[in-house]
């Protein structure tokens, strides 16, 4: 079989056909991509780059810094006027500090590849400060959050199993010539259809045939709080606010913030990495490079100024003209 036939049945094995139970190892692998895929939406969007040279890339500079903990803002000696968002590749020369003094930049392809940077055409963007030491282990925040999704995963297809078990909880035993019998008798009470089996051995079929209740209980709420948890501590890892746990009685303001402090140290361990590469960026080359952690302004821009109401309170405008609800004088509609 050649390599694209082989690529076709890999393909076509992954495709669903239903629930089927022989189709294990493509709704794990379904389930490991949308949850992997989740948490990098999470991971690459988290800040949002500002004033950066229209020649940049603010993706590609976020999906870099995610898969290699280090990126590059820099410029061609040969072209100073364009500034670009590239992967970068340590020389091995590090000052007192351990930071390098020259690198690589590099972009996807062949085009934009190889060519030396150094503080005079460029800086480097780390992921969080904790990179930016020299020797470190290597260090892919990908393959951190790849370690959460397999995790998650697990919880989540444990969770159809045991479901599975809820919706058949019996063990047939039947003789090898009732085999095929006993499985289409499964299928249609599985399926909730009438078990009308036509065949003049029935009577051996009942006799010769048992069923054992398997008794696994049901588990899903605990294994749904499990996978709640792994998905916690990768918010708390990428320092995006949640809601850590569950309490019944209302939170005072002092546990609120120690619940969320660990969660903020996060952020600003990434955020300030970012801010400190665009401070050294701004200062050396007259740029004005900002980065925010991410919302929405514009629509909470929008909202605030299309709600008279708002801005009424906040001083902005005068009160809104009261609506007279006694006004009998309203003209009736024809017809």
């Amino acid at each position: 079989m050649g390599k694209n036939a082989r690529n076709r049945e890999k393909d076509k094995a992954l495709q669903f056909f239903g629930d089927n139970f022989w189709q294990s190892r493509a709704f794990n692998q379904r389930a490991y991509a949308k949850n992997l895929h989740m948490l990098y939406s999470l991971a690459i969007n988290r800040f949002r780059w500002v004033n950066l040279p229209d020649t940049c890339d603010a993706r590609y500079l976020e999906w870099v810094l995610h898969t290699q903990g280090v990126a590059t803002i820099c410029h061609s000696p040969e072209t100073p006027d364009i500034w670009q968002s590239l992967r970068a590749m340590f020389t091995g020369n590090y000052n007192i500090y351990g930071y390098p003094v020259e690198w690589t930049a590099g972009g996807f392809g062949s085009e934009v590849m190889g060519y030396t940077v150094t503080p005079d055409n460029g800086e480097l963007v780390y992921y969080s400060r904790a990179q930016q030491w020299a020797g470190a282990v290597p260090f892919h925040p990908d393959l951190d959050l790849q370690q959460f999704a397999r995790k998650m995963t697990h919880y989540e297809r444990t969770e159809d199993i045991n479901l599975s078990h809820q919706h058949t909880p019996w063990v047939f035993i039947a003789p090898q010539s009732k085999k095929q019998e006993v499985m289409e008798i499964f299928k249609q009470v599985s399926g909730g259809e009438p078990a009308v089996i036509g065949d003049n051995s029935t009577r051996d079929l009942i006799s010769n045939v048992s069923a054992i209740n398997t008794g696994v209980p049901l588990i899903v709420e605990d294994l749904a709080r499990g996978k709640q948890n792994v998905l916690n501590e990768a918010l708390m890892y990428l320092g995006i606010p949640h809601l850590a746990f569950e309490k019944g009685e209302r939170m005072i303001e002092d546990e609120a913030r120690a619940n969320s402090a660990p969660t903020s140290v996060m952020l600003l361990d990434c955020l300030t990495a970012r801010r400190e590469a665009c401070a050294k960026l701004n200062k050396r080359f007259g740029l004005d490079i900002q980065v925010y952690f991410n919302e929405d302004y514009e629509s909470l821009n929008w909202n605030y100024i299309n709600n008279i109401e708002a801005q009424a309170q906040d001083g902005l405008l005068s009160e809104p003209a009261q609506v007279d609800s006694d006004i009998t004088d309203v003209p009736e509609l024809e017809g």
